[in-house]
C-alpha cells in the first residue's frame, strides 16, 4: 500500500508539472491557434481545474484538500487571466475565474465518488 501511495505521489507531481507547464503555454497562444471548436472555453477552463485540483491533491497527500491548495489554484487561475490581459489577441474575464472556480468546487465535492475507485482511494488511506 505504501508503494502505491508513493507511486501516486510521484506520478501526481510530474503530471502537475506537465500540466501547469502546458496550461500556461495555452493560455498564451492566440485564440485562433487554440482548437475549441468542439468545446466551449468556459468547459475547458473548468476541466482544466478539476484536473489541476486533483493533480495538486494528488501530488501533495500529507494534507487534505483544503484552503492552501485551493487559494493556490485560485491564484494561479486569476494569474493566468491577468497575464493574459497584456497579449492584444487575449483578454482576461472574469467568467473563466468563475469556470475555474467551478472546476475547483466539483473537485471538492467529487473526493466521496472519488475514494470509492479502488486504486486511487489509496491517496485518502492512513
Amino acid at each position: 500500500m505504501k508503494n502505491i501511495k508513493r507511486f501516486l505521489t510521484i506520478e501526481g507531481r510530474l503530471l502537475l508539472v506537465i500540466c501547469i507547464v502546458l496550461i500556461s503555454r495555452l493560455a498564451v497562444l492566440p485564440s485562433s491557434s487554440v482548437n475549441t471548436a468542439a468545446f466551449s472555453d468556459k468547459v475547458l477552463h473548468f476541466l482544466a481545474f478539476y484536473l489541476l485540483s486533483l493533480l495538486v491533491d494528488f501530488a501533495f497527500p500529507k494534507t487534505s484538500f483544503n484552503a492552501f491548495k485551493i487559494v493556490f489554484l485560485l491564484g494561479y487561475g486569476i494569474a493566468i487571466e491577468l497575464v493574459q490581459s497584456f497579449f492584444p489577441y487575449r483578454s482576461c474575464s472574469f467568467a473563466d475565474i468563475v469556470a475555474d472556480s467551478a472546476g475547483i468546487a466539483v473537485y471538492l465535492f467529487s473526493i466521496p465518488l472519488l475514494k470509492r475507485i479502488p486504486f486511487i482511494r489509496e491517496r485518502w488511506s492512513l
